[in-house]
């Protein structure tokens, strides 16, 4: 039997890519079924994205790998995004926003999220994980499309404060999906240089 094939993306970041996922996850469920429980659940999240991303961070540093800034970067694109849907969650709570408009957005960046958590998985067969960051890419393109649509409806709509209010949610799910586009370039970029 032969030896086990060493994955090469560093075990710390996969846990954390896993946590940024459920982050994701909660986020979207509390804008399908807005509810302070929903946000709370998003938040308790976010604080376990945040220490996963603490101990990838560590452990990334102290490897000896030419690739170390590199998947550093990627590990802070992870921590923002998951940053950003835990706060989109939050603002909607303290804003009471029940917006349905804003589920779509927040269900395609968590499958976004899941495909980058899948593409890390596949990090050893460049095919397979360039498909899946495509896929990720174009729901995130989807996610930017529906945010602009919320955000022109929000203006046309006759309440100046709910306006606002909706365009600082979209604006922290807006940075979500900025984060993982991000994070799907820089899959793009180690795929190509470990190929």
């Amino acid at each position: 039997m032969g030896a086990m094939r060493r994955s090469l993306v560093p075990t710390e970041l996969r846990g954390q890519a896993r946590a940024c996922v459920e982050v994701a996850a909660q986020a979207a469920l509390f804008f399908r079924v807005p509810s302070e429980a929903g946000a709370f659940a998003a938040r308790e999240a976010g604080l376990a994205a945040r220490r996963a991303g603490e101990a990838a961070a560590s452990a990334i540093r102290s490897r000896a790998d030419s690739r170390r800034s590199d998947w550093l970067g990627l590990s802070r694109f992870f921590a923002e995004a998951a940053s950003q849907s835990a706060a989109a969650a939050a603002e909607a709570v303290r804003f009471g926003l029940r917006g349905a408009q804003l589920a779509p957005l927040a269900a395609g960046l968590r499958d976004a999220a899941r495909e980058l958590e899948a593409a890390l998985g596949a990090f050893g067969d460049a095919r397979a994980c360039a498909e899946l960051v495509v896929s990720a890419k174009r729901r995130l393109l989807e996610a930017e499309r529906l945010g602009r649509g919320c955000r022109d409806a929000s203006l046309d709509g006759p309440d100046a404060v709910l306006d606002l209010k909706t365009r600082t949610v979209l604006r922290r799910l807006g940075g979500g999906a900025d984060a993982w586009q991000r994070a799907a370039d820089r899959i793009v970029e180690l795929v190509e240089v470990a190929a």
